[in-house]
């Protein structure tokens, strides 16, 4: 396809309303407020998308298969708590390297747990992520309750990744900042889910699932073994998204997460994600992803209470959902 016809298509997806949106708000809150615009803001406004941007990959992959993931968040800060204390009792030296690879094997078990309960017991996916969700938080305070592990306490090679920057550089009062590097470790996992969905069979079968299950199963497509992958990759970037997520803020708390799945939930359908499957594009979380940060970014700034920052996402994913069905509806008709 020529570079002509794909910025043709870009145009007249809903990733570029989403882009066009961005810009639009960006501009805006930019007179508002001068600061906005600022590299230390942008480097900040970056930081602020890693974790949501890791959760979002998976969410929207299940997504578009025509599922729905509620367990991501409780998966996440269990499977990142528990590498914790493993580490500290068993290995405090390990380099963040393996501690990851610790974090997203143990989200990978719970991921597949879902598929589990959905293959075999023909559990509604809803339930089953939600049934596991409530499961995972109350083993948890069962046997930790709100016991935190502190900065002191954390293994040494969190510490050292939370202070892990480049590009350095100095603003007009003479203080550094620049960019985490956990932010490259989040634009490589949306090129490497963004090859598996458009470059694979795996990630066409999940299109097709999401399209119709029934046909996607006639045509050859495992249906038990692409959920299998699919809640087994998104318990893995949970794992990877929730281990930052502890290193970054030097502490482990198992209360964390509480809550905050509209907020993931929010970047995809606002980025074009169908609903109800079978659309949706890495480019479009991201930039459902930027919007979401953005208006809350500002939000902040401004002085509003975090309670009209939810209202505001659950607003947006209203409004979302409901452009969604007007477009399907004037497609039908055509």
């Amino acid at each position: 396809m020529s570079v002509q016809k794909k910025l043709r298509k870009f145009v007249r997806s809903g990733e570029f309303i989403v882009f066009a949106i961005l810009v639009i708000v960006m501009c805006s809150f930019s007179i508002l407020n001068p600061a906005f615009l600022t590299l230390r803001n942008m480097f900040d406004l970056l930081r602020t998308m890693i974790v949501t941007g890791i959760f979002a990959c998976g969410v929207m992959m299940i997504i578009i298969s025509g599922g729905i993931d509620m367990s991501f968040m409780a998966i996440a800060i269990c499977s990142a708590y528990m590498t914790i204390r493993f580490s500290i009792a068993v290995a405090p030296d390990l380099p963040f390297v393996a501690l990851a690879l610790v974090s997203m094997v143990i989200g990978i078990l719970f991921g597949m747990c879902n598929a589990f309960l959905v293959n075999t017991f023909e559990m509604p996916i809803f339930i089953a992520t939600l049934s596991l969700a409530t499961t995972i938080r109350g083993l948890m305070l069962a046997f930790v309750g709100n016991e935190y592990i502190p900065s002191p306490d954390m293994p040494p090679a969190t510490i050292d990744f939370s202070k892990m920057y480049c590009f350095n550089t100095t603003d007009a009062t003479g203080s550094t900042f620049g960019l985490h590097f956990s932010v490259f470790i989040m634009l490589g996992v949306m090129v490497l889910t963004h090859l598996i969905m458009r470059h694979t069979i795996v990630g066409r079968g999940i299109y097709a699932l999401g399209g119709d299950m029934g046909s996607a199963s006639r045509i050859g497509y495992n249906v038990k073994r692409l959920r299998m992958f699919l809640y087994g990759y998104a318990g893995c970037l949970a794992g990877l998204g929730g281990l930052i997520y502890v290193s970054n803020n030097r502490m482990a708390d198992p209360m964390s997460f509480q809550g905050e799945e509209l907020t993931v939930i929010a970047a995809a359908v606002l980025g074009g994600t169908s609903i109800s499957g079978g659309k949706g594009s890495v480019i479009g979380v991201f930039l459902g992803l930027m919007l979401t940060n953005v208006i809350n970014n500002n939000l902040v700034i401004i002085g509003i209470d975090s309670y009209w920052q939810k209202f505001t996402f659950g607003l947006l994913v209203i409004v979302a959902v409901v452009i969604q069905s007007l477009r399907a509806k004037r497609a039908a008709k055509m």
